[in-house]
């Protein structure tokens, strides 16, 4: 379990745009008393005046109008009193406000506090592909920020995060972040401080990280995507193809030598005693999923698909397999939450689910658990547009042995 602590506080912070006039109450980090205890008071008690949480980067009322939701928040009632509020998960800074009657007018100024991990026994990844940013869906960007938030994770390889996607999101956490340029689509964000980004190797992009903060704890970690078309699931279930055949059209996406380039490029991080991951979508299913004891479930195939042999052949842990080795029992399919059915060429016949998204890592790190992930129970495609998961993907998250 993750355990953070509040280590300071900063009060009286300058007040962006249009300050709050001559705010009468007062709001501090009561020390001495239980942690993430806030002491208040105010000569207008109110049922409703209320203490919220939110990221020092941006989102809080700065101009007492609603930016983003409040990470944490909970009733002040008082004319004076305290509170405690548990604080977001993931640690970093966060800013507290005291607000009126549940809106967000000033009671006092606000304070600025740092939330810091004390059991760090865990090491959390994500893989997220966010589906050309997470643009498709209304109100994208709360959603994502109030999910990251949740998530407890430490690191996240970003897939469709061409443009800013990275950026947008590592500000609005309060994270690092490495936003790939050009034509690659990935991306990471961390709250683990960056030491140095390794750059770009075809269709993937790495950096290396500071486990516990500790930039003598490095931690090289990858974010791939893959070419999508042609698509090897549609090769078999819809087209009726040979083996031979899928494996022409794998050569013919450009899959395989993709995936090589990527592996043959971190050789020397892989066989390094540092630890090593690489995660993304690989826009093709797993040969651990595809065998012929569960070709049921795969249109009566098997098949050795070499984006996952590659790198297992390579030493590297499918972490999602590691956990949950019978793919009968877990599938674990990350493609796809809203797409039951075909949306292209086969639409009147049901879309292959598959595990697309993978977290694969070296035998230095001890894989603990690993998951599928989808808020709430999304609308298939076309009622996408106001799900509150804003991706056609699911993510998959690995937890981790501290290294």
């Amino acid at each position: 379990m993750r355990l953070l602590t509040l280590l300071s506080f900063v009060p009286g912070l300058l007040h962006l745009g249009s300050a709050a006039p001559n705010p009468t109450g007062s709001l501090s980090f009561a020390s001495n008393k239980e942690l993430y205890t806030f002491e208040y008071s105010t000569p207008n008690a109110n049922a409703k005046n209320w203490i919220g949480i939110y990221h020092a980067t941006g989102g809080g009322p700065d101009d007492e109008m609603q930016v983003t939701p409040s990470l944490r928040w909970s009733y002040a009632p008082n004319a004076k009193g305290s509170l405690t509020i548990k604080p977001p998960v993931g640690g970093g800074k966060f800013k507290a406000y005291f607000l009126a009657d549940d809106g967000y007018k000033w009671i006092a100024k606000p304070i600025e506090v740092t939330a810091k991990e004390t059991n760090t026994d865990e090491l959390k990844v994500m893989t997220w592909n966010l589906w050309h940013g997470g643009t498709k869906v209304n109100g994208y960007h709360d959603k994502q920020v109030k999910f990251l938030t949740g998530a407890g994770v430490d690191v996240v390889g970003l897939q469709e995060a061409t443009g800013d996607h990275a950026k947008r999101l590592g500000e609005a956490l309060g994270w690092n972040y490495h936003q790939d340029g050009g034509d690659n689509s990935v991306g990471i964000i961390s709250r683990l401080p960056i030491i140095k980004r390794h750059g770009k190797i075809g269709r993937g992009s790495g950096v290396q990280l500071a486990l516990k903060g500790d930039t003598s704890k490095p931690f090289n970690f990858w974010s791939a995507h893959l070419a999508a078309y042609p698509y090897g699931p549609y090769s078999f279930c819809f087209e009726k193809k040979s083996a031979s055949d899928v494996t022409a059209d794998e050569n013919e996406a450009g899959r395989p030598s993709q995936i090589k380039e990527l592996i043959d490029g971190t050789k020397s991080q892989r066989e390094s005693n540092i630890p090593f991951s690489i995660v993304g979508d690989f826009n093709a299913p797993s040969h651990l999923d595809w065998t012929s004891a569960n070709n049921a479930n795969h249109c009566g195939k098997s098949f050795d698909w070499p984006t996952s042999k590659i790198p297992t052949d390579a030493g590297l842990i499918d972490s999602f397999r590691k956990v949950h080795p019978d793919p009968k029992a877990v599938s674990g399919d990350s493609w796809s939450p809203i797409y039951p059915k075909n949306a292209d060429d086969w639409a009147s016949q049901p879309e292959p689910q598959d595990r697309i998204d993978f977290i694969y890592g070296t035998s230095k790190l001890e894989v603990k658990g690993s998951e599928v992930r989808v808020v709430g129970t999304p609308s298939a495609y076309p009622n996408y547009e106001n799900n509150e998961w804003t991706s056609d993907h699911r993510c998959v998250i690995t937890t981790y042995k501290m290294p």
